[in-house]
């Protein structure tokens, strides 16, 4: 699958995700018959779940505008979506966070921002090999440096927080994840549906890089 593994990095990382409102930001509870994630880049439907993060705000939002096909301002301002902000304590994410990772792994760039099921072999090698998520170029958000960062399997938010605590907070970061509600009925953002990579859209970014 790739000639060397990736890199191992561990920290922390403030993270975002937008959620319908009716509904909480992580996913767990995957043995249940009602809850099964639709298939995404880093898994497939009915076997487990991921929690699927941006580093922003408006890459979240952009991954919001790719998936709904949102591309003008009435539609933009029609959708009402809850923002969270989450607070990831990790360790054993696999940094594939450029272009130049990809390469240097022997892995092809172009799974970063092509079709998800390309992708499906890799997810499966990195949770086999022990890695607990990914940090990897954004395919929405089409912007210098953007990442999304992506968490194998379940986890559950921790809602009693008016603001960001400390790290030092968290006794078992790696179920619990704190998390604050930005907003519960946010729409995207102007530069971000600006800046969206649709599917089958040219990606300025991936056609920029030079290896």
């Amino acid at each position: 699958m790739w000639s060397t593994p990736p890199e191992r990095v561990s920290g922390d990382w403030t993270a975002y995700r937008h959620t319908d409102r009716r509904f909480p930001p992580l996913w767990y509870g995957a043995g249940a018959a009602t809850l099964r994630q639709e298939s995404a880049r880093w898994h497939q439907e009915g076997a487990g779940v991921a929690q699927y993060l941006a580093l922003s705000v408006n890459g979240a939002w952009a991954e919001r505008c790719r998936y709904a096909h949102i591309r003008d301002d009435r539609r933009r301002l029609e959708d009402r979506r809850s923002l969270w902000q989450l607070q990831v304590i990790e360790h054993d994410l696999a940094d594939l966070s450029s272009f130049d990772a990809y390469a240097a792994c022997g892995l092809d760039p172009a799974l970063a921002i092509g079709p998800h099921p390309a992708c499906w072999p890799l997810a499966d090698a990195l949770v086999a090999a022990g890695y607990r998520g990914v940090l990897s170029p954004a395919a929405a958000y089409d912007v210098p440096g953007a990442v999304n960062l992506t968490l194998f399997g379940e986890r559950v938010e921790a809602l009693t927080y008016g603001a960001m605590p400390p790290a030092a907070d968290n006794p078992r970061p790696e179920v619990f994840l704190a998390t604050v509600l930005v907003t519960d009925a946010g729409a995207p953002t102007a530069y971000a549906m600006h800046h969206t990579c649709y599917d089958g859209d040219h990606h300025r970014q991936f056609a920029a890089w030079t290896p």
